[in-house]
């Protein structure tokens, strides 16, 4: 798995390139995922939700860029191989920082949909599914940014699958369930109207024998 940061991309299992900065006016090593790689996230992410909140978007994307510094970013899990790779990997990492940084990405997704970004909310809210599935803001996220992308058959059916696993999560508040029932039923209504828009062949040089 890869770690993304500024300045560069290391590879490790469960580990970052060490990189110095500063938590709460003192200088911190972050080369594992530890304490002080949580403690500095936890503060980058305080500093981007004071941005949300003042809908500075951009700026709140930018506090959590580097809240994400020591999150890992796993491989593509679109095949099982993937899958179970990513899953031990996880396996392997702190716990509490896996779900913080999902935490973060689902935020960093709302702040790209508040700008509306669609793809990129997108891979940060499938990225916060693989660090903690049980996040169901991160399915939620995944999929009301697929449905502001175009209308395509593909999309349609993933934002399906991301408002099932939505409302399968067992932490999504009941008071959440009906708007993500209106959202599955938007977005099966919208993949029936592209099957009905599908163009029918051109039939006007068809011959007769």
């Amino acid at each position: 798995m890869s770690y993304m940061h500024r300045g560069g991309v290391g590879t490790a299992v469960c580990r970052v390139e060490a990189r110095d900065r500063s938590v709460n006016g003192a200088a911190v090593n972050v080369g594992m995922l530890s304490s002080p790689a949580l403690a500095a996230l936890l503060e980058f992410k305080a500093a981007g939700n004071e941005l949300y909140k003042n809908k500075d978007f951009e700026g709140a994307i930018k506090e959590y860029t580097d809240a994400l510094v020591a999150v890992p970013r796993f491989e593509d899990d679109d095949d099982d191989d993937a899958g179970s790779s990513n899953a031990n990997e996880v396996a392997q990492c702190d716990p509490e920082l896996l779900k913080q940084g999902s935490i973060v990405l689902c935020n960093r997704a709302a702040s790209y949909m508040a700008l509306n970004k669609a793809i990129p909310a997108n891979v940060d809210a499938q990225r916060a599914a693989v660090c903690d599935p049980t996040n169901w803001k991160a399915h939620w996220r995944t999929g009301l940014s697929l449905m502001m992308m175009q209308p395509r058959l593909e999309r349609s059916e993933q934002a399906i699958a991301a408002f099932e696993r939505t409302l399968a999560c067992p932490s999504l508040p009941a008071s959440e369930q009906q708007n993500a029932k209106e959202a599955l039923n938007r977005a099966k209504y919208r993949l029936e109207q592209g099957k009905d828009a599908l163009d029918m062949p051109d039939m006007g040089n068809c011959c007769i024998s």
